[in-house]
């Protein structure tokens, strides 16, 4: 489970800001949203909402995610010279522009704490941390600073079982090339295995779907029996074993060949959709005869079935997209109800829909805003404002339409009428 997140000069981020899933010890109102750790020392959120004005910074805060995700995990692809790809510093400011870019996170894996922090500029990382929580105070694992190389760099005394050194170019993660080697410590390992394999994105317009779920009999048989109990009007799916139209698919430079190869043979498998006719007939209906919200729906199930299954990370850039509220609010409660996510896994989410901003359905410490000022992102939890003003129980979506938290889009009205005004002259 991520426990909070921070990210400084990316994109729209300059300034340090911090994303955090603890939940405030204050109050128990919606316990089954989160879960209590370390002998109920603290809490960790199993979703969360961020909410803002269009380009305000919400994708963004998930793309850091993601970009961290290609330091640890693909970086040690890279060939010597390469430049760092996920290097996006702030723009709008001179003092930014060839700054370094900095990620910290901390996260929860197999019941133990672990930090890990990079920072690094367009062609080189500059430094990397990783530690963890074996008893009350952190421990060292390896530790890597802008002037060590791979002969060089530092690891504690927990760091062992294995292999410690592992050649890598300056453009490269030391995590990303030892995670993936066979013969590293299984901690280290095991760090590794999570970013790559139970941390999940599906950007806006973006296709989503688990490699090659649409050969598992299991895994179709459970995506259709959700899709015919949302009114959707289907009562099954099946696949043709035959190319579909989209078999000419691009790829980025960083996909490793065998994704490559898993995902064109999954494009291969064209859905059909079947509805019952009034005379009890099966009536065939392609992807593209389906409603937006049917195709967004289909696309999202497998993700969000496997990450409920191996206890990860789902992060969602527009929840509300094509989706009817109900919808979109069954996904939340999906993550909050305890006997559903028996492993924990966690929903963080970017939204416009206020009808989701309820305390019946998130607790105040659950909702995030983002608002830009001078260019820059500012993210603010809910829980950061006056208890005795914000509670538990008020009116979140009613405030935020009016506009007392701010994070909603400011609109000249009379200077955009001036706009039409002097086209008409």
């Amino acid at each position: 489970m991520i426990i909070d997140f921070s990210l400084k000069n990316f994109r729209s981020f300059k300034n340090e800001q911090v994303f955090s899933f603890l939940a405030e010890h204050t109050s128990n109102r919606l316990s089954e949203n989160f879960v209590q750790i370390e002998g109920n020392k603290y809490s960790v959120l199993k979703t969360s909402g961020v909410y803002g004005a269009n380009a305000s910074g919400k994708s963004n805060l998930l793309l850091g995610i993601e970009a961290l995700r290609y330091l640890i995990c693909l970086s040690g692809d890279s060939k010597d010279g390469d430049p760092i790809s996920c290097y996006e510093p702030f723009k709008l400011s001179s003092d930014t522009v060839n700054s370094p870019t900095k990620f910290e996170i901390e996260f929860l894996l197999n019941g133990l704490r672990y930090v890990y922090e990079v920072e690094f500029n367009s062609t080189k990382i500059l430094s990397e941390l990783l530690s963890y929580y074996p008893t009350t105070h952190p421990a060292v694992l390896f530790k890597r600073q802008e002037e060590d190389s791979w002969e060089n760099i530092y690891f504690g005394s927990h760091y062992k079982g294995g292999k410690k050194k592992h050649p890598f170019f300056e453009n490269s993660t030391y995590l990303s090339k030892a995670g993936n080697s066979a013969d590293s410590p299984k901690i280290i390992r095991q760090v590794y295995n999570y970013f790559r394999s139970d941390i999940f994105r599906l950007g806006t317009g973006e296709r989503a779907g688990v490699l090659e779920w649409k050969s598992k009999p299991d895994f179709v048989k459970k995506v259709s029996k959700i899709l015919t109990k949302v009114d959707t009007g289907i009562s099954g799916i099946r696949f043709d074993e035959e190319e579909s139209e989209n078999n000419n698919l691009k790829f980025g430079k960083e996909v490793p060949e065998e994704i490559k190869r898993l995902i064109s043979k999954s494009e291969q498998l064209r859905p059909i959709f079947l509805h019952e006719s009034g005379n009890g007939e099966s009536i065939e209906f392609t992807k593209q005869m389906e409603s937006s919200g049917t195709q967004k729906l289909y696309e999202l199930l497998p993700l969000l079935l496997t990450s409920l299954s191996s206890g990860g990370v789902l992060l969602l850039d527009e929840l509300d997209n094509s989706l009817h509220p109900h919808i979109a609010e069954f996904i939340i409660q999906l993550f909050n109800t305890p006997e559903v996510n028996v492993n924990n896994a966690q929903l963080l989410f970017t939204t416009h829909n206020i009808n989701l901003m309820s305390p019946k359905i998130l607790r105040r410490d659950q909702i995030w805003l983002t608002e830009k000022n001078n260019g820059e992102t500012i993210l603010i939890g809910l829980s950061e404002f006056d208890k005795s003003t914000v509670k538990q129980d008020s009116p979140f979506r009613k405030w935020y339409a009016q506009g007392r938290f701010g994070a909603i889009p400011r609109i000249d009205m009379d200077a955009i009428t001036s706009i039409f005004l002097d086209e008409e002259k």
